[in-house]
């Protein structure tokens, strides 16, 4: 295989600036793709534990040798959505590859005391957002030809939750958004896999991020994490981008649908 299977490929990536947006950013264009960068802000998030966080992605993918611009984009605000994607392509002259990184996650609490301001917010970013995206893509990859040597004429891959799979506690809003990731790819992948188009979704664990730096730092609620992972250790953002590329790599063209748990066993059972 080209050491850059995703050469002249064009890939527009959401919540890009952070965690494990920015390591499928970065891994996108080390495998020689081309990228649009879309984020609330072109700044990652401080608190995240990369190494050169203060570089921002699209920088430091220029910064490697690679190809990639920056637009801020609030995955609620559907105007601003259309506006990136149409910039991809008036840029780049085409869509290859959307990854929908970018969500919402509030603090816990529990079911009742979830109040409509939440969930409002929750099914716009994590639902709405998504699917937003998730049409404007497919409606990109349906103007072009199939790539014969990559399989597709377009692939999607969404990230969703392991909270989406099980239960958990006092995040109710969250575990159904995520829920509705899952189920969307299903369903978007039955609808267009007869135009070769992938559409795949990954639910990560307990991951390394600035987001979720708090409940990390936080002893108690680590606790419950760690004993509920059977994998004697928590995920990085690298662990999601290697399967992030596994999905958009010319071997997996005939996958499609699939909600693939990278959670270091939790959704498993109950750890002994």
């Amino acid at each position: 295989m080209s050491s850059n299977p995703l050469e002249a490929k064009v890939a527009l990536v959401t919540g890009s600036s952070s965690g494990m947006g920015r390591a499928i950013a970065l891994a996108l264009a080390d495998k020689g793709a081309k990228l649009m960068c879309c984020d609330m802000t072109a700044e990652a998030n401080p608190a995240g534990y990369e190494e050169d966080v203060k570089i921002n992605t699209h920088d430091l993918i220029v910064k490697r040798g690679g190809v990639a611009i920056f637009q801020a984009v609030d995955i609620s605000d559907l105007e601003q959505l259309e506006a990136a994607f149409a910039r991809a392509v008036s840029e780049f002259g085409r869509l290859d590859i959307n990854v929908n990184c970018a969500g919402y996650w509030a603090p816990f609490r529990s079911f009742v005391n979830e109040d409509d301001a939440l969930w409002a917010k929750m099914v716009a970013i994590n639902t709405l957002g998504t699917a937003k995206a998730m049409r404007l893509a497919i409606a990109q990859f349906l103007k072009q030809d199939i790539d014969v040597n990559w399989g597709s004429r377009g692939r999607i891959v969404n990230i969703s939750s392991c909270a989406a799979n099980i239960a958990f506690p006092g995040e109710v809003a969250y575990s159904a958004t995520k829920a509705s990731i899952n189920h969307m790819t299903r369903a978007g992948a039955i609808d267009h896999a007869g135009d070769s188009v992938n559409i795949n979704c990954i639910a990560p664990g307990v991951v390394a991020t600035g987001m979720a730096r708090r409940n990390i730092e936080n002893k108690d609620i680590f606790a419950v994490m760690e004993n509920a992972t059977p994998w004697p250790r928590i995920g990085t953002a690298g662990d999601i981008a290697g399967v992030c590329m596994f999905l958009l790599f010319p071997q997996s063209q005939w996958m499609t649908g699939q909600i693939l748990a990278v959670d270091g066993g939790m959704t498993l059972g109950i750890p002994s």
